[in-house]
């Protein structure tokens, strides 16, 4: 099936050039007393995204005393930003992203594991490569600095290639790639969902490899955690408890994520399938939604951290685990499954 969006459009999805401002607030009554809370996010990323929204858009946040403040913004580097200089009490970054703060010795803490989502190696549908071996002396495409960038070249040392050898990777912005691989100038190329299903739908590129490990991970600034550590807790309870709903809504999560820019013209099947590599999406039940970092989770954000020294895009190596906090959110998963989550109290205060 082709999808109908243009390269250009999807050059500027891509690149994420959404502005930079925050989303109005729901027009409700908040709640008497309720805790402000500050939240930067990006409206590109699935699941992540949903979870926005359902914040947004339903009592969760004051049925948790928050008046949850969602602040739009175009990508990670923007979240971080806004996190270190107080305008957010806490954000969603990407694993890479979380590093990096650590790296820099940012005043923030990783508290939490929000989403997953999918990395892939792909092949445009001109190359008439099929696999991974098949990428002997050609050159992959994508963007430096994130996540799927060392998904890219660990999975083609995976595939016995040498990177830098064997094959060559090449630096180029989101817009551009977009416009290369729909035109099919390029061989190759990595990128994250929900471009990688993207791509996949409109026809333009195969997957070669994909990596399901790579995660959205909640920051919080470090005043915050420190001055104010139960909104924090009610925070990641109303995290897990939006994230449930969504799981348990996907058209009408779906239908919101689709209501703001830059994602207006990714297509329903396309988000819904992207969505779905991360388990919490079809959740069975309430139990089955993690809040605290896995042993696992944590130990691939140390495995980032090495990759980003010796590809020279972090200054120094963190020792991450002191820039991470589990006890909140392991506490919150504990209490939460205890206690469990009626979906049938939950109102919608703007559709």
């Amino acid at each position: 099936m082709t999808s109908t969006i243009s390269r250009r459009r999807f050059g500027q999805l891509v690149a994420g050039l959404a502005i930079a401002a925050p989303v109005a607030a729901p027009a409700v009554v908040r709640a008497k007393g309720a805790d402000k809370v500050r939240m930067g996010w990006f409206n590109t990323t699935t699941v992540s995204a949903q979870i926005a929204h359902v914040l947004m858009r339903t009592d969760i946040g004051p049925r948790n005393g928050l008046d949850i403040e969602l602040i739009q913004l175009a990508a990670s580097p923007a979240v971080t930003e806004a996190l270190v200089s107080g305008a957010c009490d806490i954000g969603a970054l990407s694993d890479f992203a979380a590093v990096t703060t650590m790296a820099i010795g940012a005043p923030v803490t990783t508290v939490a594991a929000q989403a997953r989502f999918r990395s892939g190696v792909l092949a445009t549908k001109k190359s008439g490569v099929t696999d991974m071996q098949g990428l002997r002396g050609r050159q992959i495409y994508g963007t430096f600095g994130i996540t799927a960038f060392q998904n890219a070249q660990e999975a083609v040392i995976r595939a016995g290639l040498t990177p830098g050898k064997d094959v060559t990777f090449v630096n180029v912005g989101p817009a551009e790639l977009a416009d290369a691989v729909g035109a099919q100038r390029i061989d190759a190329f990595f990128t994250y969902d929900p471009f990688v299903t993207f791509f996949e739908h409109a026809g333009h590129a195969t997957v070669l490899s994909q990596d399901l490990s790579p995660i959205i991970a909640l920051t919080a600034n470090n005043r915050f955690l420190k001055e104010r550590p139960d909104v924090l807790k009610r925070f990641l309870k109303a995290n897990s408890e939006a994230l449930y709903f969504a799981s348990q809504n996907n058209d009408l999560a779906n239908a919101w994520f689709r209501t703001l820019e830059p994602a207006k013209n990714i297509p329903v099947d396309v988000l819904q399938k992207a969505s779905a590599f991360d388990p919490a999406w079809t959740a069975k039940s309430y139990d089955q939604i993690r809040m605290a970092l896995s042993p696992e989770q944590i130990a691939k954000m140390e495995v980032l951290a090495k990759w980003g020294v010796e590809n020279r895009l972090l200054p120094r190596l963190p020792d991450v685990t002191k820039f991470i906090d589990t006890q909140i959110a392991a506490a919150v998963d504990a209490g939460a499954h205890a206690s469990g989550f009626d979906l049938a109290q939950v109102k919608i205060l703007r559709p």
